[in-house]
């Protein structure tokens, strides 16, 4: 039931991807449908390279969810080279009924399961954790690590094809369907003796020809099926091309396909690129075109007898089953968008393409292993993600009135759960329609589309009472007597005290994203010419009601109230991504920032590709300002005490986002249950507005 008016979501038309959910086989292994969970790193191991029950539970979620094959994150071979912090082993026989866990729980939703086994070789920890120096097929320094490995001994690759071998072995006594070993990216042992990238041997194992690139893999292949058995399927994953100067392009791979078969390969797992600090080409963010490594899966499939699986930007079941009907692959590996969405399969095999919480590429779940101790990898869009065993949405037993107060993310998501758990919840929200910052968050980033396509979706699918332009006050909270009610306002933007900021070609970013969306109530449209003030007086109830993030996108390729030279102030992720929105179209930008760092909200992978955006876009971008003034031409600044200027034809000042606690102290005792959630409390960006929306729901 809906009062007031918001956009509705967009409707996925494909019906049921059959071709996604017909079973397969590799080798003797069979699967219910083509759908593969990438292995992605956790860092959720426990003491000795164990499996937790955290580990059990988040895979037992995607089980669930209906994936046909799950792939376990890197199972390492050697217990003195751990391949993260928090690791899992395979390395020992002690740990097969750990594993064994696991799979039991696994195969107890229907799906299969396999390891991917692997020598981190350059990329070990092993430095960090025991003052062990790395080792590779040649003396090199890892990009993830930055330390220096030696070259491994003859008679030491002797012992680690033996433990290749015993993994695989292990892997088939703990209850594993079969196995996987990772020779991509020129990444991690294997995948660096299969490159000349980082092969510099000159013996039998050299790269200078086929015989001795392939030479270590092989080896390995061989150890690892006649100690698990020829008939106990084995993929490989590999990359298509490595698209780097002197690396191997596809038809070096190519070339290796068939030797690859006859040593035991049951499946090629086909990704692309090498390893960066940013993974750049392998855990690939939004510049990177969807399904960028089908050409190289296809090309493969043309010569191979066995399944090819594709992994890369497939993020979508619609994709994944046009690229099946094209015969370019027989099995599709996703890894982000189970992390996001692990009922995936099933909503899509019920053909419920709508009601799937899409990946954002937002690289929250790379970036948020690197905080804290390591252990806190999770999804911005899913608070679900690694607390499986914490949060639920069982039904509660005694409902209660929940008033949610805001229409933007962190609102909706807190609609959605507590909706979901059964409670009685009105959504109230003073604009026309549902949003919030994801507005123009999704106008300057569009894969941000997909999330509020899919909270839109949610609040007309389920029980939820929206309340459109209606303010929410004290009296009303009275009138109402909600059991809980939850603030989910959005935060208060400052702008800083500068010299001439109130000049008439000067704008803060609120009142700029105001206007675009045809709100002329802001001081800013004041300082607009006469007949773009009517317009927007004129049009701006319709822009309000009708607009979303692709039509301003569209809409600001032919006006936007900026002239040519744009100064941008500030330099946090929406001052960064508006200033390559604006440059993009057509602006000469540049961004002054009084920090060290672009960006600094978010985490360094996310924080690089911010930056090349930029460079990409000509932003000339300034840090480490102090601002001094704004004048009729020019804004001007200091850098280490140098003085210097800029002239403008428009300054947008970003300002700083800021608690926004008013409504929660004026409700503070009008109801039973009071809570504050996502920027109301400060920045927080997608990432909290999803959680605290999630996790307040889960509580009350």
């Amino acid at each position: 039931m809906v009062e007031g008016e918001t956009k509705p979501a967009r409707r996925w038309t494909l019906s049921t991807p059959q071709k996604l959910f017909s079973p397969v086989k590799i080798g003797s292994m069979e699967l219910r449908n083509r759908l593969v969970m990438a292995p992605m790193t956790t860092q959720w191991a426990g003491p000795g390279d164990t499996i937790t029950q955290r580990l059990i539970d988040y895979h037992v979620a995607r089980a669930k969810g209906g994936v046909g094959l799950i792939t376990f994150e890197v199972c390492t071979v050697d217990e003195k080279f751990p391949y993260q912090v928090h690791t899992v082993g395979l390395w020992s026989d002690h740990l097969i009924p750990n594993h064994a866990e696991l799979t039991k729980a696994v195969h107890a939703h229907g799906a299969k399961i396999v390891p991917q086994i692997s020598h981190p070789g350059p990329e070990s920890v092993a430095p960090f954790v025991n003052q062990l120096q790395p080792i590779g097929p040649s003396v090199g320094k890892s990009a993830v690590t930055g330390q220096t490995c030696r070259e491994v001994t003859l008679e030491e690759i002797e012992i680690i094809i033996n433990q290749y071998g015993e993994a695989a072995r292990r892997a088939r006594e703990a209850g594993y369907d079969g196995m996987e070993l990772h020779c991509a990216h020129a990444y991690m042992l294997c995948g660096s003796f299969i490159t000349p990238l980082r092969n510099k041997r000159t013996d039998a194992y050299n790269a200078s020809t086929m015989e001795g690139l392939l030479k270590f893999p092989i080896e390995v292949i061989k150890s690892m099926k006649a100690k698990a058995g020829k008939d106990f399927p084995l993929t490989l994953r590999i990359s298509g091309d490595e698209r780097q100067p002197g690396g191997r392009d596809i038809k070096g791979t190519l070339e290796m396909v068939p030797r690859l078969v006859e040593a035991g390969v049951d499946a090629f797992h086909v990704s692309g690129g090498v390893i960066d600090r940013l993974t750049t080409g392998i855990i690939a963010g939004s510049s990177y075109g969807p399904g960028f490594n089908v050409p190289e899966a296809a090309a493969i499939k043309k010569i191979a007898n066995v399944p090819v699986m594709v992994v890369g930007r497939i993020h979508d079941p619609e994709l994944a089953e046009k690229i099946l009907k094209a015969g370019q692959a027989d099995l599709i590996v996703v890894g982000r968008p189970l992390l996001g969405d692990p009922d995936l399969p099933n909503k899509a095999a019920r053909g419920e393409l709508h009601r799937i919480r899409r990946c954002i590429s937002c690289e929250n779940c790379f970036d948020s292993i690197a905080e804290g101790d390591f252990t806190n990898m999770h999804c911005a869009l899913n608070a679900f993600t690694g607390k499986e065993g914490q949060l639920s949405l069982e039904k509660v037993g005694k409902p209660k009135k929940v008033m949610v107060v805001g229409g933007g993310p962190a609102g909706m998501e807190a609609a959605r759960v507590a909706a979901l758990r059964g409670h009685s919840v009105t959504l109230y929200e003073k604009q026309a329609r549902l949003s919030g910052s994801l507005l123009f968050a999704n106008t300057v980033h569009p894969d941000n589309d997909r999330l509020l396509d899919y909270l839109l979706t949610e609040m007309k699918s389920l029980p939820i009472q929206l309340k459109m332009r209606q303010e929410v006050t004290p009296a009303l909270v009275a009138e109402v007597k909600p059991d809980v009610v939850i603030v989910a306002t959005g935060p208060r933007i400052v702008i800083p005290p500068i010299r001439g900021s109130d000049g008439r070609k000067v704008f803060a970013a609120p009142d700029m994203k105001k206007m675009l969306a045809g709100d002329a109530s802001g001081p800013g449209a004041a300082k607009l010419p006469a007949w773009q003030r009517l317009g927007l007086r004129l049009g701006g109830p319709l822009m309000q009601r009708l607009l979303t993030p692709p039509l301003i996108r569209r809409f600001t390729r032919y006006w936007m109230p900026v002239g040519k030279r744009v100064v941008v102030i500030g330099g946090d992720l929406g001052a960064c991504e508006l200033a390559a929105f604006l440059a993009e179209r057509g602006r000469k930008v540049t961004l002054l920032d009084s920090g060290e760092r672009v960006a600094p909200e978010v985490g360094y992978k996310r924080r690089g590709e911010v930056k090349q955006s930029l460079e990409e876009a000509k932003v000339t971008v300034v840090s480490k300002v102090t601002y001094e003034e704004i004048t009729p031409a020019a804004v001007v600044y200091s850098v280490k005490g140098e003085k210097k200027t800029t002239e403008y034809d428009t300054v947008v000042i970003a300002g700083d986002v800021e608690p926004n606690l008013e409504l929660q102290k004026a409700l503070e005792g009008k109801a039973p249950e009071l809570y504050t959630i996502g920027d109301c409390k400060g920045l927080g960006l997608i990432r909290r507005a999803i959680h605290d929306g999630a996790g307040v729901a889960c509580k009350i």
